[in-house]
């Protein structure tokens, strides 16, 4: 699974919409999309604030197990 597949996941089990992350890590909307397409990949401290947000370690949300 790729970290955008990750990403979408996580916020989907939470009843997210990509708006709603965006909004809670101060980025827009494209962003969240550009990282759930694989487009682009978040900055460290966005990993951070996601793995913090979600409940999962960095490990678990960047390594492709």
């Amino acid at each position: 699974m790729t970290l955008g597949e990750k990403i979408s996941e996580l916020r989907n089990a939470e009843n997210m919409s990509q708006s709603d992350l965006a909004e809670k890590l101060d980025v827009s909307r494209q962003s969240v999309s550009k990282w759930e397409t694989d487009s682009s990949i978040p900055e460290l401290d966005k990993l951070i604030q996601l793995s913090d947000l979600f409940g999962v370690t960095l490990d678990e949300l960047v390594l492709h197990k």
